[in-house]
């Protein structure tokens, strides 16, 4: 591992994933010095573009505290995107969920802390809120459902409350991403629908009246740089949503997005119990506290997946590299 001590060092665990790729070029680009922890399960294409002296890659799991503790060493920011949903678990050698989301997320927030990094930001989750409805603001009592979003929130809770004097965590609830990604993911609701619509022909809707909130990649991305870049008294200790005020929509409308793109598409509507909640994500507070504005449109996004898609740029869609979950 190269020696780059220096403030300017932003050390990424999971920075080859769907979000991690992007934000880890946009380091880059800002002249950052990056450090980039990363088991690679789901493979290399996320940085195999990037080539950079200022770019360092240790390919260590969240739960090796001591390939952990040494990535950390000379860190300003820490920046945790890591972390295994749904089956993909079994993928791994260590087994068990609790042990790679929670127990190894701890593992770099004591190594941060214990190195001396003054930033350490969090990429948590809207899953938090659960099967409420409404308007989730940050001040709102999350309910998470799931294992991974209750893990999620109890990591959380140990992240804020580490802050001190000199040790300033954040953390930011992503909503569902969408969109093209060097480290490409189509298990995500707008990007499975749009690679159906292409690829089969078909479409397959459960629960189609549910709302989502969702954000393109490369502005979650850019949400971690606001941050970043914030004085931090902006961002101490601070919980921040991080979505599209445009993009909270129904599943049918990104179907009806998929009808337009893909003229002919054939939708098979599943009948089932309907889902309980469905709200709609609140950002007001990221976009005044950091002056982040989403830049990027749901219909564009979608389209540039569509294009893509047919001119075969990913050899098979289907492929479990493409699936997290």
């Amino acid at each position: 591992m190269s020696s780059l001590e220096d403030d300017s060092l932003v050390v990424v665990f999971g920075g080859a994933g769907y979000v991690g790729s992007h934000l880890v070029k946009l380091l880059l680009e800002q002249d950052y010095h990056v450090r980039v922890v990363d088991n690679f399960l789901f493979g290399d294409e996320g940085l195999r573009d990037l080539d950079s002296p200022k770019l360092d890659i240790v390919r260590a799991d969240v739960c090796d505290t001591r390939a952990v503790s040494s990535a950390c060493k000379g860190a300003e920011t820490v920046i945790l995107l890591a972390a295994i949903v749904g089956h993909r678990i079994e993928d791994i050698r260590w087994n068990n969920t609790r042990e790679i989301n929670f127990l190894g997320s701890n593992v770099v927030l004591d190594a941060a802390i214990e190195h001396g990094a003054q930033r350490f930001i969090f990429a948590s989750t809207n899953s938090v809120y659960g099967t409420q409805t409404g308007v989730m603001y940050e001040t709102g009592i999350p309910e998470p459902v799931s294992l991974y979003s209750r893990l999620k929130l109890r990591m959380e809770e140990r992240v804020i409350a580490a802050k001190k004097r000199s040790f300033h965590p954040t953390i930011l609830r992503l909503g569902t991403c969408h969109g093209v990604s060097p480290r490409m993911r189509f298990d995500l609701v707008a990007n499975t629908i749009i690679r159906d619509a292409v690829c089969r022909g078909e479409i397959t809707v459960e629960n189609g009246e549910r709302w989502r909130a969702l954000v393109h990649v490369k502005d979650a991305a850019n949400a971690f740089i606001a941050c970043l870049q914030a004085h931090i008294n902006m961002t101490s200790g601070e919980i921040f949503n991080v979505g599209n005020p445009d993009q909270n929509i129904q599943v049918n409308q990104l179907v009806n997005i998929a009808k337009k793109l893909v003229p002919g598409v054939a939708v098979n509507f599943l009948e089932s119990s309907p889902e309980l909640g469905g709200y709609r994500l609140s950002s007001t507070k990221i976009g005044k506290s950091l002056d982040f504005i989403p830049q990027l449109g749901l219909e564009e996004s979608m389209s540039e997946m569509c294009e893509m898609l047919k001119s075969g740029h990913w050899e098979d869609p289907y492929s479990i590299k493409y699936c997290n979950t």
